[in-house]
């Protein structure tokens, strides 16, 4: 008997660990494995960085009154009643979707696919820059890093030296890109249809944002020629096909402005949003004839129904003052002859539209333009400047459903004399056009305006604050020791408020 049970048991042993082995096997979900090809991962990244952008159109849109609420209905955002609660999600996301750019990036070098790990550098540098434009100090290096043993609280790095790590990952990007071989093509790409060379072009000119970004305070001209001088080392922006936009299927993955069920009364747009049109946009548009008015916003509700009945009837467009409290909205109503239906929400174009813009071909012009002006580049800034300006009308071509900018349009504009180029007020003309060129992008609109000052905005009569200077740190991020370590040993011990400048500011 023991001699056979000394046969079976080795022998059953086997046949259980082999079991085991298999069962391990079959167990392993292949909708879930341990790793993933790069270009699986390309597609929500994408999304999601467009994603931090769009979002900023409600909050930092309002902040630099491209966009402004009804009197009343956004007490925390229109009146600055501003806390860390209000700025946890621009924050979370962000910081949860650096996490997958990182693992982007690493299994794109463990695998040696080089025009992923470059996309990846792009994606962080884009993302990041902007969480930085808007919260100021923050982690980069090891941002996005919580799963990993000992970087449960990244270490926070200084705005300055946030942007000179952007500037590396960008610079990593180009190289990259430079060299690769002939025919690679990037899977999944929904921002550049796997076009390596539209990501390289895209990396330089977001490095001009950058640089341009940090002007007021450091010295960034050498940097900047070494990109416009260098056009086969630097390829930047050349035309608008070539300006980063993210375009949706607005069946299923809405472009944030859509209206899915456009009114019945034929106007596309949706009246009876509390969020309006600023006075500030709409007036600056109607002073210069600009033919993006009808683009970005609706004509008045009451002047849309008058005009229907009667053709004659002029449309009309009035925009909103910022920071009303609903008492001071009825007084603007009594003292004006007006009501709700005098003023003017977002344009039917913008609510049929399927894209997103990152950065455009005009915001480019305009840098190379300022370059000019101060002396950093050689170059027309007339020129360059009248570019800048067409290129951002040639983002609303005419549509059979929608408002759109014709030739004969953008003639009729650069024959008005106030239009031309003017080298004793070009900062002053060039801060206007890069503000209304970035219409509903609220981080870029409200990054030049504290880089530039220009356009002028004032706060509601009776607000809490100043015009925000900046986002306060999300509540649960306050909370975090490497956040308070860095407060103590930079700022004082006094967390940042909204009112706190960023570094990048004069």
């Amino acid at each position: 008997m023991r001699n056979r049970y000394t046969i079976i048991i080795p022998a059953l042993v086997a046949t259980l660990l082999a079991s085991c082995a298999d069962f391990e096997e079959i167990n392993i979900n292949p909708n879930n494995p341990a790793s993933v090809p790069p270009e699986m991962l390309l597609p929500p990244i994408i999304s999601g960085a467009v994603s931090t952008m769009t979002g900023s159109g409600d909050r930092a849109g309002q902040y630099v009154q491209h966009l402004a609420w009804v009197g009343g209905t956004s007490e925390g955002d229109g009146r600055y009643n501003l806390t860390g609660a209000s700025y946890r999600e621009e924050w979370n996301a962000a910081m949860r979707l650096i996490k997958d750019v990182n693992q982007l990036k690493e299994i794109a070098h463990a695998t040696d696919q080089p025009h992923y790990e470059a996309v990846g550098h792009v994606c962080k540098a884009y993302i990041l820059s902007i969480v930085a434009d808007a919260f100021g100090d923050i982690p980069y290096d090891e941002a996005g890093m919580g799963n990993v043993d000992g970087l449960e609280f990244p270490r926070y790095q200084s705005q300055q030296e946030v942007y000179a790590r952007v500037l590396e990952d960008l610079e990593s990007a180009n190289q990259l890109f430079a060299a690769l071989p002939a025919g690679v093509v990037i899977n999944r790409d929904i921002l550049y249809d796997g076009d390596p060379a539209a990501w390289r072009r895209f990396a330089n000119a977001l490095k001009l944002r950058v640089l341009a970004r940090q002007s007021a305070r450091i010295d960034v001209k050498n940097a900047i020629a070494a990109i416009f001088n260098n056009p086969a080392l630097y390829p930047v922006f050349e035309s608008v096909d070539d300006q980063a936009v993210l375009r949706y299927d607005n069946q299923t993955d809405l472009y944030r402005w859509f209206i899915n069920n456009p009114p019945a009364d034929g106007s596309g747009v949706n009246f009876g949003d509390n969020g309006r049109v600023s006075d500030v946009m709409v007036d600056m548009l109607a002073r210069d004839n600009d033919p993006r008015l009808p683009v970005y916003a609706a004509p008045t509700r009451n002047s849309y129904n008058a005009h229907r009945a009667d053709p004659s009837v002029p449309l009309e467009y009035r925009g909103q003052p910022a920071g009303l409290s609903a008492s001071e909205q009825e007084a603007l109503y009594a003292s004006t002859g007006t009501d709700n239906g005098d003023y003017s929400v977002i344009g039917k174009r913008l609510r049929v539209e399927d894209r997103a813009f990152l950065m455009t071909y005009a915001e480019l012009l305009l840098i190379k333009t300022e370059a000019i002006a101060r002396g950093t580049i050689a170059g027309d800034a007339a020129a360059e400047y009248r570019a800048a300006i067409s290129a951002s009308f040639d983002k609303w071509p005419v549509t059979t459903d929608a408002p759109g900018i014709t030739v004969e349009m953008k003639n009729a504009y650069f024959t008005n004399p106030a239009i031309a180029y003017n080298p004793t007020r070009a900062i002053e003309q060039i801060a206007e056009q890069a503000w209304v060129d970035a219409f509903l992008n609220g981080f870029e609109g409200w990054s030049s305006w504290r880089r530039l000052g220009i356009p002028a905005i004032a706060p509601g009569p009776s607000v809490l604050a100043p015009v925000p200077v900046r986002y306060t740190y999300s509540d649960n991020e306050q909370n975090n020791p490497s956040l308070l370590r860095w407060i103590n040993e930079t700022m004082g011990g006094k967390m940042p408020d909204h009112n706190t400048k960023v570094w990048f500011q004069p």
